[in-house]
């Protein structure tokens, strides 16, 4: 007959200590690798490209030669499209006032080429005279009007200057009486202008010399002194310049006063909206892109906040990938420029010119 054995029991200690070395291993070791995967598929996993927020901008740039006035604007200023943000004084004093002094002289010769003969020759005369004095009171005009342009920007400058206790009380009230006489002087010329022009139009109702006007080579030889008196008036008054867009004002080159060239960039305004993603997907392709194929934007803040879009154009060429989103170490990178629009329901903020990763999800 078999002899039976009663098992020795084993201790609970003993069978804890072979689930903690035998088990326990195996199960931490799979949730570890399941956690690994998951923290590789969304927060470590090869992004594919990187991208930039773009946003408008756009690079202010001097329209002509001449001094910049009536510019006060630093960084950081915001402005609205459309606004003036200053002016171009392009034309040296002295080059205008001889081109008027030349008009002046034609002018005068006209006057003496004039022959008087009959009562109706003499009317046309009168008239003709009276067209001249207008023509040469305009030239003074303008002349004036060139003297007042300056001395308004030396009277601001006087004004900013005795603001911040740079020049005398007695310098500042000068600047102030020379734009006040010039002005005077303006108004006062003005009115005769006015004058003189409600003198020719009764002469010419009463004489009904306009139908002549045409055929007068007198007349022909004044309008072309006036048309060239408003061509150079045209040229040498101060140039406007307009803000393009709305947004931020940064890089200012230039300062109120300075001389600048054409084509100098004065400043640069930039929108604090962003409008779209520019990525870039380095070679080798591994998916090829197309139109349509739907990718997952991963931004870099903490706790790498994601939204889904679509690639919306593809660039023409593969070409040189800017320095600030080429990899660390890298010297020469290239890829193909992808447009990528920033979904509207998305809740992630994004900001003019940060740094996205996006990841490819074709057949998605």
């Amino acid at each position: 007959m078999k002899q039976r054995y009663t098992p020795i029991p084993i201790p609970f200690k003993q069978r804890l200590r072979e689930l903690r070395v035998r088990v326990l291993p195996l199960v931490v070791f799979l949730m570890v690798g399941v956690f690994v995967y998951f923290l590789w598929e969304n927060q470590v996993s090869s992004p594919g490209m990187i991208g930039e927020v773009v946003a408008d901008h756009s690079t202010v740039s001097s329209p002509a030669g001449g001094i910049l006035i009536n510019f006060y604007y630093d960084e950081f200023d915001s402005v609205n499209e459309g606004q003036l943000i200053g002016q171009i004084y392009r034309q040296d004093t002295l080059f205008v006032n001889a081109q008027l002094n030349l008009i002046r002289a034609e002018s005068d010769l006209i006057r003496e080429s004039m022959e008087i003969g009959a009562d109706d020759l003499r009317n046309r005369s009168n008239l003709e005279s009276l067209k001249i004095d207008e023509l040469n009171t305009r030239i003074s005009l303008a002349g004036l009007q060139l003297r007042k342009q300056q001395s308004t920007i030396n009277y601001n400058r006087a004004a900013e200057l005795f603001g911040r206790d740079l020049i005398s009380e007695q310098e500042y009230e000068l600047a102030k009486m020379e734009l006040e006489l010039l002005e005077i002087e303006v108004s006062e010329t003005e009115n005769l202008i006015r004058f003189l022009g409600e003198r020719i139009s009764e002469n010419e109702e009463f004489q009904r010399y306009e139908t002549r006007a045409d055929r007068d080579p007198i007349l022909a030889a004044i309008r072309v002194q006036e048309q060239r008196m408003e061509t150079l008036l045209a040229e040498s008054s101060p140039m406007p310049i307009y803000a393009p867009i709305s947004g931020i004002i940064s890089d200012v080159k230039y300062k109120g006063g300075e001389y600048v060239a054409t084509g100098d960039s004065l400043l640069r305004i930039e929108s604090p909206e962003p409008a779209y993603i520019v990525g870039f997907l380095r070679q080798p392709f591994t998916v090829q892109p197309e139109a349509g194929m739907m990718v997952e934007v991963r931004t870099r803040k903490p706790g790498r906040k994601f939204f889904e879009s679509q690639i919306e154009q593809l660039g023409g060429h593969i070409r040189m990938i800017d320095s600030q989103l080429q990899r660390p170490g890298a010297i020469y990178e290239s890829g193909l420029p992808i447009k990528i629009p920033i979904s509207e329901s998305s809740d992630v903020i994004l900001s003019p010119g940060e740094i996205v990763d996006i990841v490819l999800r074709p057949g998605r």
